[in-house]
């Protein structure tokens, strides 16, 4: 079946270029992850909650969002194209979960972006020279947003090439660190005993556990947004079979590559109070062993990282504005569904998310709110799916495509298990009751908003999804 009679299967038509293949549906993927993004930023909360053995927190949680993407390759694959869960739980659930869905995804892609951007700003100012005061962090966050913002209205194309070349510097960066500080560490005075130090000296409340239990926000932050493959699959050349191997590999290789540098770089920690006191406890490590010209060579290739992370969040958050708008399910659906004649790309759902984007940046108190946030949102939004998915699933015709065969129901029951078990780690603690809370209001103003503008058109199949 060619890629346009798939979309007429939907009951769209080809409006985007197809021009991605499996390298760059990978890339889209791994760079939306980007383990670099999640651990530079989230590093030094592990360190301050629960010491250096908090990241034996991170292959729980990969293997947790392994059994997601699991899932959601299954779905890639049935339905290849824009909007993922938005469309995903439209088709297999019905039309105003699906907008809820697409409402969290919104939310979520919102706050994202700017967040990332946040773990590339005190680089840049220490860098450079410029500092790190709370004003020149948030004019160089969007500063980059702008950046980003007119790569991709230049094109996709243009977009793609920056992100494939920033997986080769991600993984060049990630490994070049782990042999490097590993082969000074390792044979000097790695320090082993950090894996199981608890930073004992830090003030916390209650057992352990409690503390243990905080740094997996890390994991759940980074380990996320896989699902963007999917959501450029009418990009993608072949989609049904490209985008679930994507989404697959970038979880793996994320979650290895990511727990080795964990690894490598605690046991490297020359000082633990210095470095859960320093501004970025990586960079201090790095400078530490290496001198600071040839730590800031690591940190550029991180930067280029960091930056293309941002870059392809940006992309997929203006394409799930385009599939809503597309369908009439969102304010200003005439704006944010035109397509760029010569870039062929939404410029105007990219703007809107440019503008929600500085907004988020001007009227954030906390960074730990923000990445909190982003951590919930988007478990919240892979339980409804995957809960929609378990309940269709027995239902739906065979496929061509990924199936997980036999294996579909035990997976699903422990995806959504261990979902559960993620959404109350991110909202239970005391910690972490502002994050439920911004989620619960995020949430409800969805509800409120489906009701007053949506619902009614809906019913009646005026707005909304074609079956």
């Amino acid at each position: 079946m060619s890629n346009q009679n798939e979309l007429n299967g939907f009951h769209y038509k080809q409006e985007l270029k197809r021009t991605l293949k499996l390298f760059s549906s990978f890339a889209v993927a791994f760079s939306f992850i980007s383990i670099t993004t999640g651990i530079f930023t989230n590093y030094g909360f592990v360190l301050g909650t629960s010491g250096p053995a908090g990241i034996w927190t991170w292959p729980i949680v990969t293997i947790g969002h392994l059994l997601i993407a699991l899932i959601f390759a299954e779905l890639a694959g049935r339905i290849p194209i824009s909007g993922y869960s938005y469309q995903w739980v439209s088709r297999i659930a019905n039309r105003g979960l699906g907008w809820f869905s697409g409402w969290i995804a919104f939310c979520f892609l919102m706050l994202v972006v700017p967040t990332v951007n946040y773990g590339l700003a005190p680089i840049v100012g220490e860098m450079f020279g410029f500092g790190t005061s709370k004003t020149t962090l948030a004019t160089i966050v969007i500063v980059t947003l702008i950046i980003q913002a007119l790569i991709n209205i230049f094109g996709v194309k243009l977009a793609t090439r920056i992100n494939d070349a920033a997986v080769y510097t991600e993984v060049i960066g990630m490994i070049g660190i782990i042999i490097i500080i590993g082969a000074v560490v390792i044979f000097g005075n790695a320090d082993w005993s950090m894996l199981v130090n608890t930073g004992d000296g830090l003030a916390r409340e209650g057992s352990y556990l409690g503390a243990f239990i905080l740094a997996a926000l890390m994991g759940s932050y980074t380990i996320v947004g896989f699902e963007a493959a999917a959501n450029l699959s009418e990009e993608t050349v072949n989609a049904k079979v490209n985008v679930p191997k994507a989404i697959i590999l970038s979880v793996l290789l994320s979650g290895i590559i990511g727990f080795i540098f964990l690894i490598v770089i605690s046991i490297a920690i020359p000082d633990l109070a210095a470095a859960t006191n320093s501004a970025n406890p990586i960079p201090y490590v790095l400078q530490h062993y290496l001198g600071k010209t040839t730590a800031n060579l690591f940190l550029v290739l991180v930067i280029i990282s960091i930056f293309a992370c941002g870059l392809i969040i940006m992309a997929s958050a203006s394409r799930l504005i385009f599939a809503m708008s597309r369908d009439n399910v969102f304010y200003g659906a005439k704006v944010f569904k035109k397509v760029s004649e010569g870039g062929s790309v939404p410029t105007n759902a990219i703007l809107l998310v440019l503008g929600l984007g500085i907004i988020a940046v001007l009227f954030a108190d906390s960074l730990t709110l923000l990445v909190g946030a982003t951590a919930v949102l988007p478990a919240i939004l892979y339980l409804i799916t995957v809960c929609a998915y378990a309940r269709k699933s027995k239902d739906l015709p065979p496929t061509d495509s990924f199936t997980l065969g036999k294996w579909r129901k035990p997976v699903t029951y422990l995806t959504i298990i261990w979902l559960v078990i993620e959404i109350g780690i991110l909202t239970i603690p005391s910690a972490f009751h502002q994050v439920a809370i911004v989620a619960g209001i995020l949430m409800l103003v969805g509800v409120i908003l489906y009701f007053i503008s949506f619902r009614k058109n809906m019913l009646a199949g005026k707005i909304g999804i074609k079956e």
